[in-house]
């Protein structure tokens, strides 16, 4: 049973437990993440469908990573990866594509993610995830109102 059909909603997590957040269009592909996410048991997934749903229902918690693996234009990965650098400045961030998709990589890497290409093996995505998790402790980000903690609130966001 695939976990996203059961709420409507993002996960809100503890706020003492890290998450990856992932916009995926494909169901197996997040899958295989939260398979190796519950190897290391350390974190939870907090899945969209839609990168644009990333942006209007915000995880809160500890964030660690986030991966973006959908079907989205250039332009759309652009600009969801603007607003995940004003909103989240020091988290990582990775973006994942079919080869060949040289505009897609290219704005990814210009949006300051990393990028890799389908299919992404078991393994590299437990050391991506490994590498995330055991990153220093400025890099993961607190979010509390949907700002990181210690960011000054825009008066437009209350």
């Amino acid at each position: 049973m695939d976990s996203r059909e059961q709420v409507t909603s993002a996960m809100r997590p503890t706020g003492q437990r890290m998450c990856i957040v992932m916009a995926c269009t494909d169901a197996a592909e997040a899958a295989m993440v939260g398979r190796q996410l519950a190897e290391l048991n350390s974190a939870c997934l907090v899945t969209y469908r839609r990168s644009e749903d990333m942006l209007y229902n915000l995880p809160t918690g500890k964030v660690a990573l986030f991966i973006i693996a959908t079907a989205d234009t250039p332009v759309v990965i652009s600009r969801t990866l603007r607003w995940l650098r004003r909103r989240w400045p020091r988290c990582q961030v990775l973006v994942v594509g079919d080869t060949g998709s040289g505009d897609y990589e290219l704005a990814a890497r210009q949006g300051g993610a990393c990028y890799l290409t389908r299919p992404v093996d078991t393994h590299d995505w437990t050391s991506i995830l490994t590498h995330a998790l055991q990153g220093s402790a400025s890099s993961k980000e607190t979010i509390r109102d949907g700002w990181p903690t210690g960011t000054p609130v825009p008066k437009s966001s209350k």
